[in-house]
């Protein structure tokens, strides 16, 4: 009994578990992938909720796997994967890592969009960014990249010889600026 013992555990953990942890974690590194795209591109709520709930029950199981195989089999390697996974991820998002991204990698084709500031039609993607509106307003180019029946949001231009028309909430129903990198701004529309 101890010689059988002695020869599991130097031949290392099951197949069955060595299969069952790498698809785990490749099932944590897709669900984090497609969440930082979420982030990066502003994508919707109800979509950013289910990647979020996906992640988190794949975390659990693979965390208590990941439990067993360490007092089990000892195998550190592939208990530590998904945790550490899931902390890369939460620095990212901490630091806003997939936001900054998307706007790096989006900048300059939106600056190309607002010259001309002409509505390509709807649900139009430019960059990481799927563009429902792009509309001239108070002397800037708007891109609308969220909008529900009441509120839209979105970035904002203006060139040199034009700035918003006031930073903050408007009196009343109207839009709200905030300054974001150099002559582009966020925007909350509630008109």
């Amino acid at each position: 009994m101890n010689s059988v013992a002695t020869a599991r555990a130097r031949s290392g953990p099951p197949r069955w578990f060595v299969l069952w942890m790498g698809f785990l974690t490749c099932v944590v590194a897709v669900l984090c992938a497609a969440l930082c795209w979420e982030l990066a591109s502003f994508g919707d709520h109800f979509t950013k909720v289910l990647l979020w709930v996906g992640l988190s029950v794949a975390s659990v199981v693979a965390l208590l796997f990941g439990v067993i195989g360490l007092i089990r089999y000892h195998t550190i390697q592939l208990s530590l994967a998904v945790p550490l996974s899931i902390t890369a991820l939460a620095a990212l998002v901490w630091f806003e890592v997939p936001q900054e991204a998307g706007w790096q990698v989006s900048r300059g084709i939106l600056e190309d969009q607002s010259i001309d500031c002409a509505n390509p039609g709807p649900r139009t993607r430019l960059g990481v960014y799927t563009i429902i509106a792009i509309t001239p307003r108070d002397g800037g180019c708007l891109f609308y990249v969220l909008g529900t029946s009441k509120v839209s949001e979105g970035f904002a231009y203006f060139p040199p010889e034009n700035a918003p028309p006031s930073l903050g909430p408007p009196a009343e129903r109207g839009v709200e600026y905030r300054p974001y990198d150099g002559r582009w701004y966020r925007f909350v529309d509630s008109s």
